[in-house]
C-alpha cells in the first residue's frame, strides 16, 4: 500500500525550533521550503543541508506593502481614511501563483514541502484584502474574507500535496486567546462608533477568562488550523543548567488542541520526526 502523505502544523514562539525540525528531521526527503520569512538561506544549520541537496529553498521576495514607510503609517493611523495600501501588494498573489503553477523543479523533486511561516503569510493576505476592499482597517466583511481565504487556501494546499504524495509542514507562531470558562461571570455587549466602520458591537466577558493558545493568525482561523492538519505539535524551549533544551509536545495540554496519529505514551519528545513518526 503506498504511503499516505501528511499535513503537519508546528506551532511555537520564534526560536522554538520549528524551521530546524521541519527541514532537518523530515522523514521524506528531499525537503523544499517556501520561505515566507526569508531566513533559511542565512541559517547556519541549513548550510550543509542545502550543500548536500537534501534541502532547497524558494523565497517570497515581495514586501508586505510596497508603499513607502510614511504613506503606510499614514494610511494605518488616520481614522478618517478609507483607503488601503496605495499599491497592490503582490506577496499573496505570487504565493498563490507559485502553487497554482507548481512547476518549480525543486518543488517537483521534493517529498516534503515546508511553508515557513503562516504568521508572516497572514500579513500578506491581510494587506491584499485591505487593498481590494479599499480600507486601512478591517471590518466584519474583511474578517470574514480572512477566515474563508485561509480555510480555502489550506484545504487547497493539502489536496495538492496529497495528490502528489508529498508531506506538507506548516509553521506558525502562537498567541494567547481568552475564552469564557467556569470563572466567567457574564457577558455584556458594548457599542462603539467610528466614521470609517460605523457602529460596531463587541461582546465583553465579565470576570476571569480561561486562556487558550491559538495559532498566531488573526481572526477565528487561528483556532481552526488544527482541524485541517493530520499532526499538530507544539515546540518550546526550557532551560536546564543554564542551557537551552528544545522540546516538542504532541498531546493536548489543556490550552492547545494538539494531536498525533502515532501512538505514544509520552507527550513530550525531542523535536525530531524520526522519534515521533514510529
Amino acid at each position: 500500500m503506498p504511503r499516505r502523505s501528511k499535513t503537519v502544523c508546528l506551532q511555537g514562539d520564534p526560536g522554538s525550533g520549528k524551521s530546524k525540525m521541519a527541514c532537518e528531521t523530515a522523514i521524506n526527503k528531499p525537503v523544499h521550503v517556501v520561505d515566507i520569512d526569508r531566513k533559511i538561506l542565512s541559517a547556519s544549520w541549513a548550510e550543509p543541508l542545502i550543500a548536500s541537496g537534501s534541502l532547497t529553498v524558494w523565497e517570497l521576495e515581495e514586501p508586505i506593502d510596497k508603499t513607502n514607510f510614511g504613506s503606510r503609517m499614514s494610511s494605518l493611523t488616520k481614522t478618517m481614511t478609507t483607503k488601503g495600501p496605495a499599491v497592490q501588494p503582490r506577496g499573496w498573489i505570487n504565493f498563490g501563483e507559485y502553487f497554482n503553477a507548481h512547476e518549480d523543479p525543486h518543488w517537483k523533486a521534493a517529498n516534503t514541502v515546508v511553508i515557513d511561516s503562516l504568521t508572516l503569510l497572514n500579513e500578506h493576505l491581510k494587506t491584499f484584502i485591505m487593498h481590494g476592499a479599499e480600507k486601512s482597517k478591517f471590518t466584519f466583511d474583511q474578517w470574514s474574507a480572512l477566515k474563508i481565504g485561509w480555510m480555502d487556501t489550506i484545504s487547497a494546499l493539502r489536496d495538492l500535496h496529497r495528490e502528489h504524495n508529498k508531506d506538507l509542514i506548516l509553521t506558525v507562531h502562537e498567541r494567547d486567546k481568552g475564552q469564557p470558562g467556569e470563572r466567567t461571570t457574564g457577558v455584556k455587549t458594548e457599542a462603539s462608533f467610528s466614521p470609517q466602520s460605523g457602529t460596531t458591537y463587541q461582546q465583553v466577558y465579565q470576570g476571569t477568562q480561561d486562556v487558550k493558545v491559538w495559532a498566531s493568525i488573526d481572526g477565528a482561523f487561528g483556532d481552526l488550523i488544527g482541524a485541517q492538519c493530520d499532526e499538530y505539535y507544539y515546540l518550546y524551549v526550557i532551560m536546564d543548567d543554564d542551557k537551552p533544551v528544545w522540546k516538542c509536545r504532541v498531546h493536548p495540554d489543556g490550552k492547545r488542541s494538539l494531536r498525533t496519529s502515532f501512538i505514544h505514551s509520552e507527550a513530550v519528545h525531542k523535536p525530531d520526526f524520526k522519534e515521533i513518526w514510529r
